[in-house]
Formats: structure tokens, sequence, C-alpha cells
């Protein structure tokens, strides 16, 4: 594989060589040793078809050579002013080959069977099919709830079937169903406008447990709750482009209710599991701050209609890649 600089802002999916053929498509928005960690566990997949990397980098991450000679079968790009990671997903999956694209984060370590499981898994009938995102064994109780906000439907106990949502840090797509779909993503792949699209027009989206990633994150707090605010913000405002005014005005009369509600799914999920239950208590406080910061960002949206003026990730607090 060639290295390449991405220049051109609309692109179309480049040509398939095979139904069968895979390709990993990682958005970079964390840090420069978290994409080296999440490589690493890419080139030492166990049991995978062959397999192409494409990799979108942030602009801010630095500069990507020495990476690019670690890792010279991996496709690194960037564009200059693409930094949010709905950009950046567009950019990385635009750029692939496969017939099958699986798309993760650099935060992410996956197992060393997922492009196997998640490769093999069967598209026909479904929208798209993910797997679990896990926290670092070693989270503190901060980590951990913010790991917990954002991918506890995905995380255990969860069983096989059916789901509501997917995570893009866990997620293949058939591209014969992106390509069908492709004016709603080119520019900016919102994964909850994608993922509707495509369960209307293809079928369920499917949680298979077999597929895992596990999310590393270290980040400060006050960053953590700007996340939340502004990914809050920016599903809010998404969700009123289609409304009437009428049901717009019901969903920001009924938003105060949104922090209870949001707490209660939380919970829920939390008792299924004892383990799960006692860390859940541990990180209460953290819980507590991340669902008010994402609720304000929510009702904000439904309010105004405006995305955040900044949707990027909290960034990373330095790190080795051990």
């Amino acid at each position: 594989m060639t290295h390449a600089l991405f220049e051109s802002p609309m692109l179309t999916l480049a040509p398939s060589s095979a139904d069968d053929s895979v390709s990993v498509a990682v958005v970079a928005i964390c840090s420069l040793p978290q994409l080296e960690r999440c490589l690493d566990s890419l080139v030492s997949q166990r049991e995978a078809p062959d397999f192409e990397v494409i990799v979108a980098a942030d602009t801010a991450l630095g500069d990507l050579s020495q990476l690019r000679a670690q890792f010279p079968s991996i496709t690194l790009l960037s564009r200059e002013g693409c930094r949010t990671p709905i950009e950046l997903a567009a950019m990385a999956i635009q750029s692939c080959s496969g017939a099958r694209i699986l798309l993760t984060e650099d935060s992410c370590v996956a197992h060393h069977l997922w492009v196997a499981t998640l490769a093999a898994t069967a598209w026909q009938g479904r929208g798209a099919v993910g797997g679990l995102v896990e926290p670092r064994e070693d989270a503190s109780p901060a980590a951990w709830a913010f790991c917990y906000v954002d991918f506890f439907r995905y995380m255990r106990p969860a069983s096989e079937g059916i789901t509501p949502s997917l995570s893009v840090c866990n997620v293949a797509y058939h591209r014969s169903h992106l390509t069908a779909i492709a004016h709603l993503w080119q520019t900016s792949f919102l994964e909850t406008e994608v993922h509707a699209k495509l369960r209307d027009r293809f079928g369920p989206l499917w949680l298979s447990p077999e597929s895992e990633v596990r999310v590393r994150r270290n980040v400060r707090f006050g960053d953590a709750l700007y996340e939340r605010y502004a990914f809050g913000r920016l599903f809010g405002a998404t969700r009123m482009r289609n409304m009437s005014i009428g049901r717009r005005l019901s969903y920001v009369l009924l938003a105060p209710a949104l922090p209870a509600l949001l707490f209660r799914r939380l919970a829920a999920k939390a008792v299924a599991s004892p383990e799960t239950a006692a860390l859940f208590r541990r990180a209460l406080p953290a819980l507590v701050a991340l669902v008010f910061a994402w609720s304000w960002g929510e009702w904000l949206g439904y309010l105004t209609g405006r995305r955040p003026r900044r949707i990027t990730t909290a960034p990373e607090v330095g790190e080795s890649t051990e």
C-alpha cells in the first residue's frame, strides 16, 4: 500500500476488488501514542482475511512520518481543516476499497480476532453489524464513567441480536449499502443519521458480542464534560432537522426530564451485573456530571437547532504506548 495525502474534499468510494475484500477505516482524533497502539492491535490480528487499513488523522495530532515508517503497509491520510470525527470518518471510508468496511477509532485496541469475527458476520438483511466497546481494565472511576456514558449499550452483559444503535468504534458496513446512501455522509459521517437510514433501507442493526474493542482514553475531566456537551448538542440539532415545529417544541419542553431518563438507562444496564453495579456506584459523581453535560447540550440543540461551535473530542493527556 502507498501513503497519500488526502486532498479532495469530495470523493466517491474507491472501486471494490472482490466481494469478500475487507477494509478497516480508522478515525484518528486522540493522539499519536493512541494511534500507534491501535495500529499495533490491527497488524497483530489473527485468523483474519487480507485487509487494508486506511487512517484519517486530525492534523492536530502532528507529524505522521514516524508512523508511516513504522507501518509501511498502512495508508495514513490527513487534510488541513478536516478535524472533526464526522469529517474524518467520511474521509477514511471514501478511500476504502473493500466490500466490507470495518470502522473504529484510534482510542480503541482491537481484540486479536476482531477483524476475523466482524468481517465474517452475515450482512444480508442487516443495515450494519457491530460489537462490544469495553473500557480499559485499569480505568479510574472518572475514566470508567466517561466510557460508560458513551458506550454502556455496547458493554457486557450483551446478547447477540437486533440493537437500536451501534458505535462507530466497532462497526462493519457493506459497501453497497453505503454507496446507496453516499449523499448522506460524503462530507460528514454522522452515525445516528447513517445508521437510521441503513436500518430503514436494508434491515435492522445487529450486535455481535464476539467482536470486541477496548477504549483507552486519558483525558482531563473538564475536557470530557465539554465533549459530552458538544456531542449532545450535535445530536439534538441533527434530530431537529426533519421535525415539524410542533414536535420540536415538545422536545424542547420535555428536555428537562432528560437527565432522569438518561440516568435511568445507565442504571438499568448497571444492575444487570454485580461487577458493573459496583463500578457504577464508585463512579456516581462523575456519571451525574457527564449526564447533565450531555443533557444541557441536547436541550440547546433542540432549542436553537444549531450545532456547537467546536465538534472535537477531548484532547489526550500525554502518555506512553506501553
